[in-house]
């Protein structure tokens, strides 16, 4: 048997670049704390609550509630609060977020706020600043550099 002994060889620069992994743009914008992502949920809430109400919708709110998170975070990557706070969802893959993405970064948002808020609020001591949501669906939220539109 024979046993390489000291450091391993260093690779050259060249053959670095090509094996090295790009890092989707998205993951390298700064992760946003807890007061800033209950803020945007602040006001997503607010007006979910007015459009309901001033709809006198009774029976599909908790659809028009989930459609509402899910069907914007796919197809702008943020909701209407994360628009104001310049908030984005984004995949850890870096993937473009999909509806199954989507759906169970929602579905684990419910179990979150079932717990007492817990899986919400784990993202303020979490190094990830990922809440219970995030961590199932593989996503993490962070800031945008400029602001972003609805349409």
């Amino acid at each position: 048997e024979s046993y390489v002994h000291g450091p391993a060889p260093v690779p050259l620069a060249s053959s670095v670049s090509s094996t090295t992994p790009v890092v989707p743009e998205a993951l390298t914008l700064p992760r946003v704390a807890l007061k800033e992502r209950v803020l945007a949920s602040l006001i997503d809430w607010f007006l979910l609550v007015v459009f309901i109400n001033w709809f006198e919708i009774d029976r599909l709110k908790w659809v028009l509630i989930a459609t509402y998170f899910a069907g914007l975070w796919v197809w702008r990557g943020t909701t209407i609060g994360g628009i104001v706070l310049r908030l984005r969802v984004v995949r850890l893959d870096g993937r473009s977020m999909d509806v199954d993405t989507a759906l169970v970064r929602a579905v684990g948002a419910l179990f979150g706020a079932l717990a007492l808020g817990l899986g919400y609020f784990w993202a303020a001591w979490d190094p990830e600043k990922q809440g219970w949501h995030d961590k199932i669906a593989g996503t993490v939220v962070v800031r945008t550099p400029k602001p972003q539109s609805l349409v």
